[in-house]
This record gives structure tokens, C-alpha cells and sequence, in this order.
């Protein structure tokens, strides 16, 4: 199976140029299997939707989601939904993914959390927890012992990622290691993803491929 494990869509994402709906084809017509839409989802994200949408904003999270999920029935692509962290105390970004609608209903507390903290609460929820693209301008690294892993491949055209040095971290530490086109717009498509032979259906099950390392990853895959 091919998977995105990092994609941005317009609507929640202010810097995303794509629909649900476009993601969805372009995705499946790149021959991928799955996908996962990890919106950006903090405090900056909460006031955007509520100076231009208004409502729910968790359910408006979800709602983005569920609408994937229905398209990709469509399209032979399963969807499922994650997150692009980012805590109040600094700019970096962190992908999770196993979180439920159900644990993030006190979102506005969590974004208050420390990366140590919210490791607490990924653990003992089983929830996967890495540092996105860490060697990015603008990001701080985090103390390893905080994350189960790092983004090592983020194939964002527009941004270098470093991502020589985010491997090199992660192998020192022992960190889980991940890939991901960080997709923001078509030319963004297809880009990265990591590859599996263990048959995918929902996120518990990629919560378990991701944990015990099933993959392999790279560039441009076929």
C-alpha cells in the first residue's frame, strides 16, 4: 500500500489551495491507497475559523474528514484523519496521529500543553506523536525523550526541511522516522509516502503499522 501521511486541504488549513475533493483525485489518480488530512489544529487555526467560519470548530475539523472519507469510497482511496499540531509556547509543528474526536474534545487545553505533557497523554491514549520537518527555519528542536518520532522526509518544494539533519537526529536518538509530501497544492501531490505491505483499513491499523515500523519509505515512489 502507498500512503500521504501529510496533507493540508483549504478550508481549515488557511495556507491550503486545495479541496477535500481535489486532494481525493489527485491522490487516487497518483495510484496511492490511502491518505491522511492533518489540518493544522491550534490556536492560531481556531481563530482563523472563527474570524471566517464560525460554528463548531471541532466538529468542523471532523466534518473535513468525514467529507474525505465519503469521496474516497468514490475513488478506491481510503482517508483518514490526523493532525498538525502546534502548541502555544513556539511555532514548531508536531503530526499525530490515533487521536479521536473523542480524546481532543478539551482542544483549547491542549494547546496550552508542553511537548513533555502531551507525550504523557499520547502514551496513554495511543497516539503517535512526531515532530514535523524539525530542522526548519523557524523551529525549535524538541528533547527527543518527548516524541516517538520525527518527520525525516518532508518533500515540501517551497521550505528545506533539512531533512539530512532529521535523519541523522532521529537515528541518534532512536527516533521513529516518517515521510510526507506536506502537501499544500497540486504541484505538491504525490510527492513522498511511505509503503506497506500490511493491509491498511483504519487509522488503529496504521496506528500499528507506524509503531512497529512496517514500511519503507522515499521520493517520488512507484
Amino acid at each position: 500500500m502507498k500512503i500521504e501521511l501529510h496533507i493540508h486541504t483549504e478550508g481549515f488549513s488557511c495556507c491550503g489551495k486545495l479541496s477535500v475533493a481535489e486532494v481525493v483525485e489527485l491522490y487516487s489518480k497518483a495510484g496511492y491507497d490511502a491518505i491522511v488530512l492533518t489540518n493544522h489544529f491550534n490556536s492560531i487555526s481556531l481563530q482563523w475559523f472563527k474570524d471566517n467560519a464560525g460554528g463548531d470548530y471541532l466538529k468542523s475539523y471532523f466534518d473535513t474528514v468525514r467529507r474525505g472519507i465519503e469521496l474516497g469510497k468514490k475513488h478506491n482511496l481510503l482517508v483518514m484523519g490526523g493532525f498538525e499540531l502546534r502548541f502555544d509556547e513556539n511555532a514548531n509543528d508536531y503530526l499525530v496521529y490515533g487521536m479521536t474526536e473523542a480524546m481532543c474534545q478539551d482542544y483549547e487545553k491542549i494547546f496550552t500543553m508542553t511537548p513533555r505533557e502531551f507525550k504523557a497523554f499520547a502514551d496513554e491514549n495511543g497516539i503517535l506523536f512526531y515532530q514535523a520537518h524539525p530542522f526548519r527555519n523557524g523551529m525549535t528542536v524538541t528533547p527527543p525523550e518527548c516524541l516517538f518520532g520525527v518527520e525525516v522526509l518532508n518533500t515540501h518544494p517551497r521550505h528545506d526541511s533539512r531533512n539530512d539533519i532529521a535523519l541523522a537526529w532521529a537515528e541518534k536518538y532512536n527516533l521513529h522516522k516518517i515521510a510526507g509530501s506536506d502537501c499544500h497544492q497540486t504541484v505538491d501531490v504525490g510527492s513522498s509516502a511511505i509503503l506497506t505491505d500490511y493491509p491498511v483499513k483504519n487509522m488503529n491499523d496504521l496506528v500499528y503499522v507506524l509503531k512497529n515500523d512496517l514500511y519503507t519509505f522515499g521520493v517520488n515512489p512507484q
